[in-house]
């Protein structure tokens, strides 16, 4: 993969500073969900809809933003990024019903998406990758005790505000992000309706039947229409590349995996007599050590092996699961699951991108990103979804 070319180049300090406050944002309501359906009186699988929000912003945002990159540049899809989280983040902070809180997710998602799909487009090799993975890693990390302790000291409005830092980069990176494409083509707007109709119903099919029902009505006509547009809005030689697919395909595994232990594993300590305070510094604590550790691997994977590095973050990732299901024996083996859960997916994600498009065309890369960032994302959606379901 290589570095589009801009006015100047992105310091590689603001790329995680890009990423953090996004995860922080996405993972904030973690510890207090419980009062916040209190105060606006929703039952728990209800109040997860605030969760699940989040989900379908990124869902959409994300494979919007890499088409925006390739149509129209990556300085274009910054400021649009930025609006979007403006918006989101106004209306959570004055929301005064359940609704317009989980529109105002829906909306600051898409933003942070877009932020994501940027600072991934400007990182170019896999140190750099690393460096956003490992800043999400942090900030979904923090994201509930940070979220916890805003809330104790003033609201869970001001918490769910919290993807609001990553604007305060927009002034010092619109400068350094090139306003050209790199392949500019004719939106494909019947492409992204179908693509997006098909994620939807996908990330929904977990609460409502009727979505099953439009997936797999949504593939066929989907599937022609990518034959019949290979420039698309999901471009043909994406659907053709085996190591692409590969990639798509292991991202989604594991952060499902992860998402799924990061909103598990705090009920199952709960139902053990663990307070919230003392589940979320568990929590912090194992993920920073996953995250960190996550850069090492991400920063030295051609001198592991690339195959090694992806094949021990698999196995490490189904460890993760196993100690999961152990609360019985040691609460504390679930933390440490989830701080294993976090280095596979971490870890994992930035070898993967770089392994996944090095081979696409320099038009194809953004186009690329964006779809791989969004496996990831559908992870973030589906694994608090199937934790809700056995709470």
């Amino acid at each position: 993969m290589t570095v589009a070319v801009g006015v100047r180049p992105v310091a590689a300090g603001w790329l995680p500073l890009l990423s953090a406050p996004v995860a922080m944002a996405n993972n904030a309501p973690g510890l207090v969900l419980g009062e916040m359906g209190g105060a606006l009186g929703t039952a728990p699988a209800t109040t997860a809809w605030v969760v699940t929000a989040f989900g379908l912003g990124l869902a959409v945002g994300t494979p919007v933003a890499g088409h925006l990159i390739r149509g129209r540049g990556a300085r274009a899809a910054l400021l649009v990024s930025a609006g979007f989280m403006l918006v989101g983040t106004l209306l959570l902070v004055a929301a005064p019903s359940f609704g317009l809180v989980v529109a105002g997710r829906v909306v600051q998602a898409v933003g942070g998406s877009g932020m994501m799909v940027v600072a991934i487009n400007a990182a170019g090799t896999a140190a750099r990758a690393g460096l956003v993975t490992a800043g999400a890693g942090v900030g979904g990390a923090l994201g509930p005790i940070v979220g916890l302790a805003v809330t104790s000291a003033t609201s869970w409005h001001v918490a769910l505000a919290l993807g609001a830092v990553t604007l305060g980069t927009v002034p010092f990176l619109v400068s350094r992000l090139p306003d050209a494409a790199p392949g500019a083509t004719r939106f494909d707007f019947v492409g992204a309706g179908l693509f997006l109709g098909l994620v939807l119903a996908l990330v929904l099919s977990t609460r409502f039947d009727a979505a099953v029902v439009v997936a797999v009505a949504t593939v066929v006509p989907l599937v022609l229409w990518v034959r019949a547009r290979p420039e698309g809005f999901v471009p043909v030689a994406l659907v053709r590349s085996r190591p692409y697919l590969v990639a798509c395909g292991l991202i989604l595994a594991l952060a499902t995996g992860y998402f799924f232990l990061l909103y598990r594993v705090p009920a199952l300590l709960r139902a053990a007599g663990w307070d919230a305070g003392h589940i979320g510094l568990a929590q912090l604590v194992l993920l920073l050590a996953g995250s960190a550790l996550s850069l090492v691997f991400a920063s030295n994977f051609d001198r592991f092996g690339r195959r090694v590095v992806v094949v021990g973050m698999v196995a490490l990732g189904a460890v993760a699961q196993l100690l999961g299901l152990l609360v019985g024996v040691n609460p504390l083996l679930p933390v440490l699951g989830l701080g294993i859960a976090v280095l596979a997916m971490v870890s994992a994600q930035a070898v993967l991108m770089i392994t996944g498009t090095e081979h696409l065309t320099h038009a194809h890369r953004p186009v690329a990103v964006g779809l791989y960032s969004l496996f990831f994302q559908l992870g973030g959606a589906f694994g608090p979804m199937f934790a809700a379901l056995l709470t």
